[in-house]
């Protein structure tokens, strides 16, 4: 049993129909690499099921304190069935790259059960038509609740299913020697007995952190840099549960060649820029581009390096950034980012990540969906964006292989959930040498993603040639020294006399030493 943090259930209570609140992972794998080069649907529900204990949350279904007059628990699911939470599905001939994302976008926009674990994996055969993949790959879509898990954790959950090498050493496949055994369930009466005592509390502790906390995020609020109206964008309004999938994919190297654009940037920076660029030429085309910067909503992890898989939950914070759309020049708007995420780096570290993350948990979760939806309905009541127009999360991933059930996965992308006016939200990620950049998107605010990868496509193009252009200016020429600077060199009065405690110092300068000077669509879309 374990209750929910407050930021963990906001996370509950802001889903409504138009926006079901899960992440959703999406892994292709070649079953070649499977001992008799074949995956079968019961060999991956067994290899799941032993690797149930790894990750208890899987197990785990909700249980609401009545009244919602504390947050939420997991507790262990009595009747849990592991057959319910993975489906099997195929794709229909000739099961091309178009095809999956269509499905994919179909089954992200279905709602999980809250009455049971909440989670689902979805097993897709039939793609045989996908460019750069050999044919007889398969998918598995996961969908997991974000009350359950932030990005960061995901990856965590993600690799906890996965191994190294197609055919692990046995000791590596542990297995529960006792059957599991579902914990007992609290009554409603314990948890509202419990649930009172807490809310006696949160006056005090409200008061306990504002007084921590609020000193420092008055003293460094001038670091944040954000304008406090948001541009209006076709992409912001009113959700419906329709949603449209897609990615694209590039090489790690192209990014950290592209870094050249700006000394002192990140992979992440970089990302934000193409991802403005992109923007830029989507909303151009449709004439409706802010004259003001697009603002994006940034989720930071504050999840320390010894977290493990057992550790669910949300850790992270959101900032608000600029990511000038506004600026054509490629290499100008890379910098204005990067100055912007530097700001935002320095205020989180003024203020402390953790004191920022403790902000959250000042409001209970019910009162914070609460103050959520009431914004998100002002917004689609008077036309206004609130909070940002897009949401933009770089989650690393392994840059090693990982086998499921011996098949060995090729591809590892994203999808993530909608909320508010926010009608595209944007994945960046890495796998083995490869960067992704994928988004889930309202299908009524965002009818041609197609036209939208185009654009993605363009903007990597603009930064890429940025880059080599920059590569290939010539180095400044040395500085010609002046006749009379000359013969002063060469001139015997010109030397300066060694003093005995010099004299190493001049030996080992006359000695010398070396000086440093310092288009195409799905998978196959790889620079």
């Amino acid at each position: 049993m374990k209750q929910l943090s407050p930021a963990d259930s906001q996370m509950l209570f802001i889903e409504s129909p138009a926006a079901p609140n899960h992440v959703a992972p999406l892994s292709i794998y070649d079953p070649s690499t499977a001992p008799g080069g074949k995956v079968t649907f019961k060999g991956i529900l067994a290899n799941l099921e032993s690797r149930l204990h790894l990750a208890p949350a899987f197990r785990r279904k909700l249980l609401r304190v009545p009244l919602d007059i504390d947050e939420p628990y997991w507790v262990d699911d009595p009747d849990f069935d592991l057959e319910y939470h993975v489906r099997h599905l195929a794709l229909p001939k000739p099961g091309d790259w178009r095809q999956l994302c269509i499905l994919v976008a179909r089954l992200i926009s279905r709602p999980l059960d809250h009455s049971r674990p909440m989670w689902e994996m979805n097993v897709i055969e039939g793609l045989d038509n996908i460019e750069g993949l050999p044919p007889g790959c398969f998918a598995i879509l996961f969908k997991i609740h974000h009350a359950m898990i932030d990005g960061k954790a995901g990856v965590e959950l993600i690799n906890a299913l996965h191994d190294l090498e197609p055919t692990p050493p046995a000791p590596k496949r542990i297995v529960d020697s006792e059957p599991w055994q579902p914990e007992p369930i609290p009554s409603q009466w314990q948890l509202a007995t419990v649930g009172l005592k807490r809310l006696a509390w949160k006056p005090g502790q409200m008061l306990r952190l504002a007084a921590r906390t609020m000193p420092g995020l008055i003293t460094n609020s001038k670091k944040i840099k954000v304008p406090f109206r948001v541009p209006k964008t076709p992409l912001n309004g009113q959700l419906t549960g329709a949603r449209v999938y897609d990615a694209r994919f590039f090489d790690l190297g192209d990014f950290k060649t592209m870094r050249q654009l700006m000394p002192g940037s990140t992979i992440n920076d970089l990302a934000l820029s193409i991802v403005s660029g992109a923007l830029r030429h989507y909303l151009q085309a449709r004439k409706s581009l802010p004259k003001e910067a697009l603002i994006a909503s940034v989720p930071i992890s504050i999840r320390s390096a010894d977290s493990t898989s057992q550790n669910e939950g949300n850790e992270l914070i959101i900032q608000n950034i600029p990511i000038y759309s506004n600026i054509a020049d490629p290499e100008k708007r890379l910098t204005a980012i990067c100055e912007a995420m530097r700001d935002t780096k320095e205020y989180v570290n003024a203020v402390g990540a953790k004191k920022l993350s403790e902000v959250s948990t000042a409001i209970p979760g019910r009162v914070g969906g609460l103050m959520a939806n009431a914004m998100n309905l002002v917004a689609e009541m008077s036309g206004e964006t609130m909070m940002c127009n897009t949401v933009i999360t770089n989650v690393p991933g392994v840059q090693v292989p990982l086998y499921m059930t011996g098949a060995k996965a090729v591809i590892m992308c994203g999808g993530g959930p909608l909320n508010g006016t926010i009608g595209v939200i944007h994945l960046v990620g890495s796998y083995c040498g490869r960067m992704h950049i994928n988004i889930t998107a309202c299908r009524d605010l965002l009818p041609d993603p197609g036209f939208y990868m185009e654009c993605l496509d363009k903007s990597f193009a603009e930064h890429m040639a940025a880059a080599q252009a920059r590569a290939s200016e010539p180095s400044p020429p040395a500085a010609k020294k002046s006749p009379a600077a000359k013969a002063k060199a060469a001139s015997p009065r010109a030397k300066p006399k060694a003093t005995p405690r010099a004299a190493p110092a001049a030996k080992a300068k006359a000695k010398g030493a070396p000086t440093a000077r310092s288009k195409t669509r799905g998978p196959a879309a790889q620079r």
